[in-house]
Parts: structure tokens; sequence; C-alpha cells
């Protein structure tokens, strides 16, 4: 890994396969039940918020996202909502930077791979966002 002079973490591959999220943050974003009584009625609520991580790693690495809750008949999940935000940039296998974009797919990709759910939705509902 090697820190750019604009503060990007730039890793590999390899490097961040070896990554390990630790939760640092997660709330809930203001949705219809926090308003007043008669301007709430009738109203669709979506549970949604924000999630925030850190990585150890030789350099400092965060990385979060939106979430939003999915509902079925038999059961609830908790999914990841657009691309994340972050401070790392992935390098290809010639070590070249990969176009922004790309690398957030990547790194969204990663994201959706790890076990998130179970830390962040204790830490939001008992309140140790």
């Amino acid at each position: 890994m090697k820190i750019t002079d604009m503060g990007l973490v730039q890793a590999t591959m390899q490097e961040l396969l070896n990554l390990r999220l630790e939760h640092f943050f997660s709330a809930v974003d203001v949705g219809p039940e926090d308003l007043p009584p008669n301007q709430r009625c009738g109203t669709v609520t979506t549970v949604m918020g924000y999630t925030e991580w850190l990585c150890s790693a030789e350099f400092p690495i965060t990385i979060g996202w939106d979430w939003h809750v999915l509902t079925t008949d038999h059961s609830i999940h908790w999914q990841r909502e657009e691309l994340p935000r972050t401070n790392i940039q992935l390098l290809n296998e010639y070590g070249q930077a990969l176009v922004w974009e790309d690398s957030l797919r990547v790194l969204a990709s990663w994201v959706d791979a790890q076990a998130w759910q179970k830390d962040m939705v204790q830490a939001v509902s008992t309140g140790q966002t």
C-alpha cells in the first residue's frame, strides 16, 4: 500500500482482500416517523441510514455507505445503497490506479461480500452509533 499526495490509500486487489472491516459509526436517517403525527398519517415508511467502517492497515482507511431495509413476506434484509465513499483507490495488476468509478464498483462488490449487517444493526438498535 502507498498513500498519494491527495491522501488516497492505493491498494492492490490482494491487499484489499486482506483488509478487515471494523464498525466505526452508523445511524438511521430521519424518516416519516419523525414528522408530527398529523403529517405522517398514511405515509410509507422506509428505514434507511448510513454507516462508516475503518480498516486496520499500514495507513488509515475508511469506507462508508448508505443502506436501506428491504422486507419480504418472510424476511428483513439490510442492503447497501449506491457506491461507497472511501479514501481507498485500487490498483490494477500493473500498479496503475483504476478509474475512480471502477474502483468504487469493485469496492461496492467487496462491501456486499462482507458481513456488515449484524454489527450495523446492533449499533443502530442499541443507540451505540
